[in-house]
């Protein structure tokens, strides 16, 4: 099994305490100092940590009132399901195949149906992770943030689930493939791309700079090893 990172082993362990009730659902989550006392971890750590289990349904975040814990449905229980699944080799080429139809397709569509409000949030989330670059921070909840974005601004409920209930997976992914800082920056640079071109609503071409993007991150992730998944004409 691969090393953990600190942030990654937070996640695990807040996850678990989720699971298991110790923070239960509909209460308010302690707040960051004694998250950080508890999982002896630093403060930026404790919020990627809830940032990613936001965006996986687990933790919901109330204006004026702070992050509570949601109530078990169908859908929290599906992105646990998901979450858990081991991604050892053969499920991160799986996945691959799996982004390539589905985001190469939600750009698309993206760069067709959005509105004002969302171009501003596709420009907003960018510049999140832009700044999580320059600032040499975790990058990952980021990362999820701006391709949910692009999701979203497809204006496909289904597409959008799919990344909610996917979240902490392709966390996974992204941070497999970034195996250094210049690989990082390489993301970066793709994802200024895709947006560029959803921002001019050239859908031929977002799509494109969307799948060119997954590829590149799986062939960084291979490290110089052929490529084992290839985008279908």
């Amino acid at each position: 099994m691969a090393h953990q990172t600190l942030g990654q082993e937070v996640v695990g362990r807040l996850r678990s305490d989720l699971t298991n009730s110790v923070f239960k659902p509909g209460e308010k989550l302690p707040p960051e100092r004694e998250l950080m006392i508890r999982y002896a971890a630093g403060r930026n750590t404790i919020r990627e940590a809830v940032q990613g289990l936001v965006a996986l349904g687990m933790l919901e975040v109330k204006a004026g009132y702070g992050t509570t814990v949601s109530r078990a449905d169908g859908r929290v229980a599906i992105a646990r399901s998901v979450a858990d699944r081991p991604l050892d080799a053969a499920a991160l080429e799986d996945l691959v195949e799996f982004r390539l139809l589905l985001e190469g397709e939600a750009a698309v569509l993206a760069a067709q149906r959005a509105t004002p409000e969302d171009l501003a949030l596709i420009r907003e989330k960018l510049a999140a992770y832009q700044d999580a670059v320059r600032r040499s921070e975790e990058v990952y909840a980021h990362d999820v943030a701006f391709h949910r974005a692009i999701s979203s601004a497809a204006h496909n409920t289904i597409y959008l689930e799919v990344i909610d209930t996917s979240s902490q997976l392709f966390q996974g992914a992204m941070r497999a493939a970034d195996r250094t800082p210049a690989d990082i920056l390489k993301a970066a640079q793709e994802h200024a791309l895709i947006a560029h071109h959803v921002l001019l609503g050239d859908g031929d071409a977002a799509g494109k700079a969307m799948r060119a993007h997954i590829l590149a991150a799986n062939e960084r992730r291979l490290t110089g090893n052929p490529r084992t998944v290839r985008e279908r004409e």
